[in-house]
């Protein structure tokens, strides 16, 4: 058993932690310490440090200068297990579940070996046990004999989140552990995060440490004890909740104010008038979405919104022609009614940027130009008898990497050295490098800071007052009142409304919620008619 002392010691200490990448500064010099039984919110852009830091407390990474003391005693991490052993978990940004495996052993991963007879013999019931257990305590409602993979996304993050925080105190025997999450409320449904919240405030109670990083400025004002922002690998400061504003923690993570016009409404594209690009009839996936009918026309932002369980990234999947519809066809431009084809779609113009980036947007592992060229492999950058097109790969991703201002040293750079912004802009980087007529965006700026948002607003903006159709789906409501022209609101698989969004008159949010949960529906689809 690990103890922990808590009086006249803080519980982690990290002094002038300094680490390069090459020629790029991640930190420099940063002093940073977390009190036992305080939850400390860590905030800054894409690309501030945040996640350099993280890899650093955890062991992932070890840091060119600096040190780091646990209770008072000097420690070098080896690795994330060396971390695990001293009473340090983390929630990582990016979901690290194994999907064909139950729950108890995700949970219990790397633990195995506390579960062994006669050193070859698992006691499956015991894991199954302690797992529960695990689940119980953090008040959370999952049976962990279920298949990881039939979670849904919400629930595959409380999973994650109940064995960073339950983990060092059950499986360790730590009583005061450290806690480090690392936006854990960007996947969590509405219903789930109440259940997070109250997790954290009790360990926070049992002398616990958390660090809660999140791009949420909201959450972190309210959950917190003390805000620390990064700025370009520097701590730049560290606030009272009590006396701090989204617009102060803005200011000092990008060091200007927030842009009234955060949304770049005033550039919104009037498209009463404009040709359909996009159009689906009766497209139907069981168990997902049914009669779904929509257009989009040239120049329009076209919102989907829902709660997570509405269907609205399945139906993103479909038009995409990712996961087939069973029923149903879509019709692009002046072609005829189809079934939805990705390769067909992607040759004639149609973009798909998925929610889940490292599972499905890139390849982490491989450079920038490699990622940009993936869905052009057979025509923008092959020639026609199959020599690949080395040159125009380096010229076109340099000038997307300039175009998007993503953080790189050089278009082969690799892209799990880039920040969760820069890594979505690459993905967005992947499409433009195409000739587009219509792009679909399922969460776009999910897990991306204030910064990095209004660059990728403005973009989106950009591409469609050129004529571009963009179908936004995202669970951020004020990003969807903001960006779209419509919106479709889903409820159960079904369209539920289409809400008109002119930039002279916005739905509110309180609309949208009653739509999504049907309240007084008939009411206020007259209200927005």
């Amino acid at each position: 058993m690990v103890e922990h002392v808590v009086d006249g010691i803080v519980a982690l200490r990290a002094s002038g932690l300094t680490k390069r990448f090459g020629e790029t500064q991640a930190l420099g010099a940063v002093d940073f310490s977390l009190d036992f039984g305080k939850i400390t919110g860590l905030v800054g852009e894409n690309g501030a440090g945040k996640s350099t830091l993280l890899n650093i407390l955890t062991g992932i990474t070890s840091p060119d200068q600096g040190t780091i003391e646990i209770s008072g005693r000097e420690v070098v991490l080896k690795d994330y297990a060396d971390a695990q052993m001293l009473g340090l978990a983390r929630v990582f940004q990016e979901q690290a579940l194994i999907l064909n495996i139950p729950v108890y052993a995700n949970l219990l991963l790397g633990s195995e070996a506390r579960f062994a007879s006669l050193g070859q013999f698992i006691r499956r019931s015991a894991m199954i046990e302690l797992a529960q257990q695990m689940m119980d305590t953090a008040g959370v409602s999952i049976d962990v004999r279920r298949h990881t993979g039939d979670l849904s996304f919400s629930e595959r993050q409380l999973v994650e989140i109940v064995r960073a925080c339950m983990g060092p105190v059950m499986l360790f025997g730590v009583g005061t552990p450290i806690v480090l999450l690392d936006e854990p409320t960007a996947s969590l449904e509405k219903r789930d995060e109440q259940t997070f919240f109250d997790l954290i405030t009790r360990l926070r109670e049992q002398a616990g440490s958390v660090l809660f990083v999140s791009h949420r400025l909201g959450e972190i004002l309210s959950a917190c004890d003390e805000i620390v922002v990064l700025k370009d690998g520097r701590r730049v400061g560290a606030v009272d909740p009590a006396e701090a504003s989204e617009r102060q923690l803005h200011r000092l993570m990008v060091g200007r104010e927030r842009d009234r016009d955060y949304y770049h409404e005033g550039e919104q594209v009037d498209v009463k008038d404009k040709d359909v690009v996009f159009a689906a009839r009766g497209l139907a996936r069981r168990g997902a979405y049914d009669n779904v009918n929509l257009e989009v026309r040239k120049g329009e932002i076209l919102g989907i919104g829902g709660l997570l369980e509405s269907g609205k990234s399945a139906l993103g999947r479909g038009l995409a022609g990712i996961s087939p519809p069973d029923a149903g066809e879509i019709r692009l431009m002046q072609d005829g009614w189809e079934r939805p084809d990705i390769a067909h779609l992607i040759a004639k113009g149609v973009g798909y940027v998925p929610a889940e980036r490292l599972v499905e947007g890139m390849i982490a592992s491989l450079p920038i130009a490699w990622n940009i060229s993936l869905a052009s492999g057979q025509d923008v950058f092959s020639t026609p008898a199959g020599f690949w097109r080395h040159r125009r790969e380096a010229e076109v991703s340099a000038e997307l990497i300039q175009r998007l201002h993503i953080r790189a040293t050089s278009p082969y750079q690799s892209c799990d050295h880039l920040s969760g912004g820069n890594q979505q802009k690459v993905v967005l980087a992947r499409w433009l490098a195409r000739d587009l007529c219509l792009l679909i965006l399922d969460n776009p700026t999910r897990g991306v800071d204030a910064g990095a948002k209004e660059e990728i607003y403005r973009l989106i903006r950009a591409l469609a007052a050129d004529g571009l159709a963009v179908i936004l789906i995202t669970d951020e409501l004020l990003e969807l009142i903001g960006l779209s022209n419509n919106i479709a609101i889903m409820r159960h698989g079904r369209i539920e409304a289409m809400v008109p969004a002119p930039v002279d008159d916005k739905p509110s949010e309180q609309t949208l919620v009653s739509l999504m949960l049907s309240v007084n529906a008939g009411q206020l689809l007259g209200d927005v008619a």
